[in-house]
């Protein structure tokens, strides 16, 4: 039995009878999208270097994001893609600090900086790439 109806080429539950009401027509990049209508907020930092130093350091900018968002992919894609840009960027600083090519690092390489970076987090954690306290994590 499926408690499922198609309507307007998407299923509507019974138990939400006025869902097709909130839905609104996607118009960029896949304009037959239908796609539930909702508040996006995305926290980036980024621009000067006198606010980098301000705020804690963002490895997706807004606009990575938006295009994330606009791209019409699942939101499981969009967590992933967010995931691997984030990294993209990551991985940039990462060959930059350690004076190699992207291609040249490797997982002993990373491990290292992460190790590094761990290091001058104990020391100052301004001087860090990535700044979390980590004394409240218990695993």
């Amino acid at each position: 039995m499926n408690s499922l109806k198609l309507y307007k080429s998407c299923y509507q539950s019974p138990f939400l009878p006025n869902f097709h009401k909130k839905m609104v027509k996607q118009s960029t990049f896949a304009p037959n999208k239908l796609v539930h209508g909702r508040k996006l907020a995305v926290r980036a930092c980024g621009g000067l270097e006198s606010e980098k130093n301000s705020e804690r350091r963002s490895f997706l900018s807004l606009e990575e994001a938006g295009l994330v968002e606009m791209s019409g992919i699942s939101t499981h894609e969009r967590f992933l893609c967010r995931l691997t840009i984030s990294s993209l960027n990551l991985l940039r600083v990462i060959s930059e600090q350690e004076g190699c090519t992207i291609q040249e690092l490797n997982a002993g390489r990373v491990c290292d900086w992460f190790l590094k970076d761990k290091l001058k987090r104990e020391q100052n954690i301004e001087s860090a790439v990535l700044q979390w306290d980590d004394s409240e994590l218990q695993f």
